[in-house]
């Protein structure tokens, strides 16, 4: 399922971008609201690269109408590498400094309060988003299902983060526990780290 998609790396990219314009966490990330957009998809192009080359991404046949991006625990670290080869560079130019840094930082923090949380093998839900007109449809529920039903039946949990209060109820339902709940260092970001056990 990941080579599938290989080809459509950026429009799930623009996708992505589009799906979290407001949230918390990328507007922190990039508070100009106007270049918000281009600054997200060269994020969400790493993150989908990386996963690419690390774990799943699921999309729901071949629609480009949501993705969910899932990382087993022992590759969602970037090295450095990772970060030149998938993108950092391209990203410096459109982003600037401060705000590839803040990225570092937030990654830094939650991926240590992951292991906090959690230290046993897991699956990372690193990004989950559905383009804006398209949620409240179903289309989310069938890209998420089959993932968490695969990971019922070996037996192996889920983990992860998000920082819109609007998504938390839709974790909860899943079968998502909160594990974390508080601002990021530094106080500008709510947080909540969400486990789900296998069933």
């Amino acid at each position: 399922m990941t080579t599938q998609f290989h080809a459509q790396t950026d429009t799930l990219a623009r996708m992505l971008s589009r799906a979290f314009h407001d949230d918390p966490l990328f507007v922190h990330f990039f508070p100009n609201h106007a270049r918000r957009p281009q600054q997200c998809f060269h994020s969400f192009r790493f993150l989908l690269r990386h996963t690419a080359l690390n774990g799943d991404i699921i999309c729901n046949g071949n629609s480009t109408d949501g993705a969910a991006l899932w990382l087993p625990s022992d590759a969602i670290e970037h090295s450095k590498m990772d970060l030149l080869r998938l993108g950092v560079i391209p990203a410096l130019f459109v982003q600037g400094p401060m705000a590839i840094q803040r990225q570092l930082n937030a990654l830094e923090d939650m991926h240590a309060m992951q292991n906090t949380i959690i230290n046993e093998p897991h699956y990372y839900l690193s990004t989950f988003g559905v383009e804006p007109d398209k949620q409240g449809k179903g289309l989310g529920s069938a890209i998420l299902k089959p993932t968490l039903e695969k990971l019922d039946r070996e037996g192996i949990p889920a983990y992860l983060d998000t920082h819109n209060p609007e998504n938390v109820s839709l974790y909860l339902r899943f079968g998502f526990e909160i594990a974390h709940h508080g601002y990021l260092p530094g106080g500008a970001v709510m947080h909540w780290g969400m486990l789900r056990r296998p069933r």
